[in-house]
Order: C-alpha cells, then sequence, then structure tokens
C-alpha cells in the first residue's frame, strides 16, 4: 500500500499595495488679487498678503484642502516674510518647519521660494553660484524631511527659474538648471534614492544651442561661472538636462484630464521631476483647480469640503501641483495560508501610473476616463470612485501584469482565477479587439483560454455608459510554485486587424473657378485634433501675390457630409476667385503651409505664407466655355487616401460642394475598442482533483504522476523473490525521498528503509516472518 502526501497551498492576495509614503505640493502663489483694506481699486499683486485679504486667505484655503505633508512655495515676497505673514500661514496650517531662500547674491530681491513641513528637516541648504559668480534669479532651496516610518527619507528641491522669453531669459534658466543638476551630481544622489524636485520651471520657446552667452538682455552684474563650458543647450523638455543622476518626470492632471498649470497660457511650467524609484512606485498627483472641484469623490482625497470656484484664480495665476508618492518599496500580492479568496477592484486607482504589484508594456497612462476619450493607451475606466483597469490599444497593443509571492510553506498546485471583462468605448465596426490573459510560472507563459474576452465591434460608436460587463472564469491547475517562488500573471490587450491611426491630413479635395457657383472644398481627416479656425485658405493669383478674396478660414465654410470614414467635407461660395494662368491656393493648418496648388501652370509666392514657395501646378484647368455647375476640378480615386487621389476635371459631371466627388473612397483604418479588466479574484483550491482519479493535484505533484491524466498513478508492486523475502517496487524521481514504513496493525507504523530518489525504479527486499498473520508496507514520499 501507499500513503500520498498531500502538498496544497493558499493563494492569499492582497489589494493595492501601499509603502511609507508622504504628500508634496508645489504652489506658485504667483499674482493675487488684493483688495486694498482703505478702499480703492482692486488690482493683483506678488507674495501671500496679511491674513484677512483675499489673496492669504485663498492661498490658505488651497493649502488646507489639499492637505500636503511639505509644500514649496514659490513667489513669496520678501515683505511677506519680514512681516510675519509666511510664519503665520504656517503656524495656522500646522506647518513647525518653515525653510526660507534668502535673497543673497541673486538678481531678484524681492520672491523667494520656502518649504513649510510638518516633518523636522534633518538638513536644509541651497542651490547657489560658484564663489565669483552671479548667475540665478533666485536660490533654489533643498532640505531632507524626516517622515515618520521610514529610514529613506526624501531630499525635496523647490525651484522657480528665470522667467521670460528672451533669448537672456532661456540663458539663465539654462544656467540655472545646470546648477541643479551638478548639485545632484555633487551630493551623490543616484538613481535609487529618494528625491523629489518641484515647482515653476518657465520651461517655455523651443530648444537651442548657447555658444556664447547673449550679448543684450543680461543683467550689468552677471557674471558666468568659470566652469560653465560653451556650448550648452537649453531645452524645453526638463529630463533633457539630467543624466547622472537621470530624472523621471510626473505629469499631474487636474480632474478633467487637462496638464496646464498656468492657465492665462495655457501651458505646463509648474512640474514633478523624481528619481526613477520613486517615480516607480505607486503615486497619484493633481493639479488642483476649484473650478473642477465639486465632490471629494472626485481626484485625490483632500481635506474638507470643495472650495468655492473662484478660489484659484484669486489665490494665483498658478495652480497648485501635489501628489502622494511612496518612499520604501511595497511587496507584491502574497500567499501565505489556505483558505482564502482575496479581490482587487482597483480602489483608488487613478489611471496615471502603474498600480503596485503591475506593471505595464507597450502604451502610456491616459488618467481617468468614462469611455470618452480617443487618446490611446491605457487608462482607468469608468469613474473615480469605481475604477477599472483599462485599454484603447490601438495598433500595438499593449498588456498589463501582476506579480505575485508564494510565502507559505507548501507548493502551489491550483488556482481558481475570475474577472469582469469590460467595455467602456465602442468603435462601430471598428477592431475586433481581444483581452487574453497567461499566467507566468519559471519564466514559462501558461495560456488562460477561458479568460479571453472579445470587444463587441458591433455597439454604436463613443462612450458607453457604464460599461458592459461579462464575467470570466477558470480553474488553472498542474502548477508547481515552491515556497519563497514569484510567479506572474499578465492580461494582453490584442488588437483585431484593419487598426491603424486615423488620418488627419487636410486637402482641398474639388474646386471650381469659371462661371456661377465658384467655390472651395475642404476635406479634414477623422484624425485632426486641431481647431477649424487653424484650417485657412489662400488665394493666389499667377503674378504671386495673394488675391483681393485674400484668406478663408474654414469656420466660414458649411459642413457637408460626413463620410463613413468620418472624413468631414467643408465648402463655400467665393465668388471672383482667380480664373487666369496660373493661379492657385496655398492651404495653410495650424499657421503651416501644406499645399501649394496652382491651375495653368506653376507660380513663385511673392507674399503670404506661401512667400519663396513654387506651387505645384494640378495639370487639369477649367475652360470658358464648359457648362455651368459642371467640370470642377477635384480629387478622385478609389485607394482610399489623398496621397493617392489624383486631380481630374469632372467633365460633364455636375459640382458636389459638401460631397465627396465622383469615384472617391475615402477610408480610414478601423478604431479599437475601450476594454477594462475589474473585480479580480484568485483563489487556491485546496485538495483540487483535475482528473477526478482521487488524488488531489497537490499529491500527484509530490509523487510525479499528471494531474490532468486519471490513468496516471502512483504504484507500488511487492513480489516473493524467495522464501521469507518480500520485495517491493515503487518509481522514484531525483530530488524526492522515499521512505517505507510496515505495521501489522495499520494502527502503528515502523520505518523499516529510507531511500533517495533516482529517477529509476526501486527494489526493495524486506524478511518476513512466517509466523506473522499479516504485514501490510507503505511508501511516504516527501519533496523537500
Amino acid at each position: 500500500m501507499s500513503l500520498k502526501i498531500a502538498s496544497f497551498l493558499l493563494v492569499a492576495l492582497a489589494t493595492l499595495a501601499q509603502g511609507v509614503g508622504f504628500r508634496a505640493a508645489a504652489f506658485n502663489i504667483g499674482a493675487h488679487l488684493v483688495i486694498p483694506p482703505g478702499g480703492g481699486a482692486t488690482h493683483f499683486d506678488y507674495g501671500i498678503g496679511a491674513p484677512g485679504q483675499p489673496d492669504y486667505d485663498t492661498v490658505r484655503d488651497i493649502l488646507d484642502r489639499i492637505d500636503p505633508d511639505v509644500v514649496s512655495l514659490e513667489e513669496i515676497h520678501g515683505a511677506d516674510y519680514n512681516a510675519g505673514y509666511l510664519t503665520t500661514l504656517a503656524t495656522s496650517l500646522g506647518y513647525p518647519y518653515v525653510f526660507y531662500a534668502p535673497a543673497t547674491n541673486t538678481f531678484d530681491t524681492s520672491l523667494h521660494v520656502a518649504f513649510l513641513s510638518r516633518f523636522p528637516f534633518l538638513s536644509q541648504t541651497l542651490i547657489t553660484s560658484p564663489a565669483g559668480a552671479k548667475e540665478m534669479n533666485r536660490l533654489i532651496p533643498v532640505v531632507k524631511v524626516d517622515v515618520p516610518g521610514t529610514t529613506r527619507d526624501p531630499v525635496l528641491i523647490g525651484a522657480h527659474l528665470k522667467s521670460g522669453s528672451d533669448a537672456s531669459d532661456m540663458f539663465q534658466r539654462t544656467v540655472e538648471m545646470r546648477r541643479l543638476t551638478n548639485y545632484l551630481t555633487d551630493q551623490g544622489l543616484a538613481a535609487n534614492d529618494n528625491f523629489l524636485i518641484m515647482g515653476d520651471f518657465n520651461l517655455s520657446d523651443s530648444d537651442r544651442i548657447f555658444t556664447t552667452a547673449p550679448s543684450s538682455g543680461l543683467p550689468g552684474s552677471f557674471v558666468l561661472g568659470p566652469d560653465i563650458v560653451f556650448p550648452i543647450n537649453y531645452f524645453i523638455t526638463p529630463t533633457s538636462y539630467f543624466s547622472n543622476p537621470a530624472v523621471t518626470r510626473i505629469i499631474p492632471r487636474q480632474t478633467d484630464n487637462s496638464i496646464v498649470t498656468f492657465p492665462s497660457s495655457g501651458s505646463t511650467i509648474d512640474l514633478f521631476l523624481t528619481s526613477p524609484l520613486v517615480g516607480a512606485r505607486p503615486l497619484h498627483t493633481e493639479i488642483y483647480n476649484s473650478a473642477l472641484d465639486t465632490s471629494n469623490a472626485v481626484g485625490l482625497p483632500k481635506s474638507g469640503s470643495p472650495l468655492a470656484t473662484g478660489t484659484s484664480a484669486a489665490a494665483s495665476d498658478h495652480l497648485a501641483i501635489f501628489g502622494d508618492f511612496e518612499l520604501d518599496p511595497a511587496v507584491p500580492y502574497t500567499f501565505t495560508a489556505p483558505g482564502q479568496t482575496v479581490s482587487e477592484t482597483f480602489t483608488g486607482f487613478t489611471g496615471t501610473y502603474d498600480p503596485y504589484p503591475w506593471t505595464i508594456t507597450g502604451g502610456t497612462w491616459q488618467g481617468t476616463d468614462p469611455g470618452t476619450s480617443t487618446l490611446l493607451g491605457f487608462r482607468a475606466y469608468g469613474s473615480p470612485s469605481d475604477p477599472s483597469l483599462g485599454f484603447l490599444p490601438g495598433t500595438a497593443g499593449g498588456s498589463v501584469t501582476a506579480t505575485f509571492v508564494n510565502q507559505s510553506t507548501t507548493t502551489l498546485t491550483a488556482l481558481q482565477i475570475s474577472y469582469t471583462a469590460e467595455q467602456w468605448r465602442s468603435s462601430n465596426a471598428g477592431t475586433a479587439d481581444t483581452l487574453s490573459a497567461e499566467l507566468i510560472v519559471g519564466g514559462v507563459p501558461k495560456p488562460l483560454p477561458a479568460l479571453t474576452y472579445q470587444a463587441s465591434t458591433s455597439l454604436p460608436d463613443g462612450a458607453i455608459t457604464g460599461g458592459t460587463s461579462t464575467p470570466k472564469n477558470m480553474i488553472v491547475s498542474g502548477l508547481a510554485v515552491a515556497p519563497g517562488a514569484t510567479f506572474q500573471l499578465r492580461f494582453t490587450s490584442t488588437p483585431g486587424a484593419g487598426g491603424g491611426a486615423l488620418p488627419a491630413d487636410v486637402f482641398i479635395n474639388e474646386f471650381s473657378y469659371i462661371g456661377s457657383g465658384e467655390f472651395v472644398e475642404v476635406v479634414v481627416g477623422p484624425g485632426f485634433t486641431g481647431d477649424l479656425s487653424d484650417i485657412v485658405v489662400m488665394f493666389y493669383n499667377g503674378n504671386g501675390g495673394a488675391t483681393y478674396t485674400g484668406s478663408q478660414s474654414l469656420t466660414s465654410f458649411t459642413a457637408g457630409a460626413v463620410t463613413p470614414s468620418k472624413h468631414r467635407i467643408y465648402s463655400k461660395l467665393i465668388s471672383g476667385i482667380q480664373n487666369g494662368d496660373p493661379d492657385g491656393f496655398a492651404l495653410v493648418v495650424g499657421g503651416t503651409v501644406t499645399r501649394f496648388i496652382s491651375y495653368g501652370g506653376s507660380f513663385t509666392a511673392t507674399a503670404g505664407l506661401a512667400n519663396g514657395m513654387v506651387s505645384t501646378d494640378i495639370l487639369v484647368k477649367q475652360l470658358s466655355t464648359d457648362t455651368a455647375g459642371q467640370a470642377s476640378l477635384g480629387l478622385t480615386g478609389p485607394i482610399g487616401a489623398s496621397s493617392n487621389f489624383a486631380w481630374t476635371k469632372f467633365t460633364g459631371i455636375p459640382h458636389s460642394p459638401g460631397q465627396p466627388n465622383s469615384g472617391q473612397i475615402l477610408t480610414a483604418p478601423k478604431q479599437p475598442q475601450g476594454i477594462a479588466i475589474d473585480n479580480l479574484a484568485v483563489t487556491f483550491l485546496s485538495g483540487y482533483d483535475a482528473d477526478g482519479d482521487g488524488s488531489p493535484d497537490a499529491d500527484e505533484l509530490v509523487f510525479g504522476t499528471d494531474p490532468q491524466d486519471p490513468a496516471s498513478h502512483f504504484v507500488v508492486t511487492y513480489a516473493n523473490p524467495s522464501p521469507g523475502t518480500v520485495r517491493l517496487s515503487f518509481p522514484t524521481l531525483s530530488g524526492r525521498n522515499y521512505t517505507v514504513e510496515s505495521s501489522v496493525s495499520l494502527s502503528g507504523w515502523s520505518v523499516v528503509g529510507t531511500y533517495a530518489g533516482s529517477g529509476s525504479p526501486k527494489l526493495a527486499d524486506f524478511p518476513v516472518s512466517p509466523s506473522e498473520p499479516a504485514r501490510f508496507y507503505r511508501v511516504r514520499v516527501t519533496w523537500p
């Protein structure tokens, strides 16, 4: 007889893991509203002002609402500090620790950067110019904060770089960024340290290279440090300045997904930059805008009640940025004991960063989305209070992978995995996108076909209110995850056939310049995301100058057909279009001439945005003898894209402004479906028997039999090779230990032999006494 020793394991799944963290904020309090206490006109000024003034009170209310542990405040006026207003603000909000950057050897003696903190400063210093140099507009404060519960206390840097768009301003910003990056290197801060750089970087305009200092615009007392060696680069991408160590840019968003921090210009100049280690951990950020602050269920958790709509606008011309950052590594999903089922509902997930312990490949995060956005990538589909982990895959697809660790004392052999597949956005007749799942054990993928989901392609276009839900469930057996080992669960979004980016081209499609009914028609591709005002048709005559018809914005055109491919067609009747030889049109999109065509020959423009450009002759033209209302010039072809069309004269065919041309087929690639996973549950099936042979999978794993084959058993045979001897025979595996035990009553067992497995059958002989009425044998198999 044999006694099988079963191995079994419970998979315990944690919720989204959290480490030790803190909340940081940066707020350029900037220009704010001042109401003179004795009367007079209200005006904007800098600094926080006195308690009781709208500027002071609104800044205080915003900081109280977003509730950071540490905040970098930019544009603190020296008068505010000297009058004690900054200290009063800190005390009222519960910040006992204040570090204020002085104006020593700087050009701006009025405005300063300060840190307010709930936690003590372990150190505080300033980033300055080297001895003998005077280069910085404002000094940059640096603090190391003693965050409770961790020994990996963060270094925080609060920056406010030189503003302005002159070459001298960009040069000063370049030097200030050089000082900041040099500080990181000099202090030995590395990619695996906890540091966070935040503030108003004023990075704008365009990249450029300085081979010398600008000849004008710099302060008269400007002195460049001797360590600055030309050429030096000015970048508008902040991460481009950093190499040793590199940094990760974190992009906060308003709750409507806007990334604007400086509303008056629609720009993003207030930034979070982190060490790569901090950037790879769970984190959540937001740009606070009181105009969108309508509920405590929206955005990051906040203190108190939503503020009045106009609070942000009254406090500053900047919006505050804030975020929750992890300082210690969080742990994977951990399995410790049998008998549990734990689910993951992605509560608190904002769709902006990897929800630990998940990682993504093949896309970028796009925030929270109810299904209305067309941006490709990953997101939190649904509402902030009930999110799911979603994909809008495009042509590349993508995957999300969670890591698990078996910290039990037994071997994992079987799981039950269930989840809800959801669809939040539909493209009718779009790509038949799928979600598939696999376990990765020991680096080997194991497909889970019963968990595959295919999105619908027959629903109406656009967002699906509330999403659709399809439950998926599967038992996975035949696993062998040893104690201490890890494995992964991966979901992959695979695009269906025929997908691709929507064409964004804009082109002149048809026109007529002879007789009555002169018109121009423009087609706008479905991928064009600009405004109609960005599209302008300029009319040229053959002498190279613009005609008296001047320029016509597409906002003045009449909307015509929207084709099945979602191309939009606009047309306008325009009398007086030039009809000489040659004449033409320039099509301007976003301030750039994208097409310059002519009829009756080619010419060089001498005015307007096309100045200096040579037109492309379309090689067809109208004649005065053509029938009125017919014989327009237009693009045609069956291949679907403007680059495949050819100009032709539609002789004998009526004009078709606002409609596709005769013989013209406009096509676009199929578009993806918005799909998601939610309500994930993983259960360890203790004692699960996949093949129904009476032996649990865990037992069969120990004995080396096939848990998927009911005919596969561990069998012990016996024989009597000679009188007084019994011979047992049983299979063995390397790495297993085999103990033979005997008994005469089935109640008391004694060990009669121990053997190490070799991979070959074991023959073991034992003496037997003829006087015994019976003797029983069993083999105990263990797997260290």
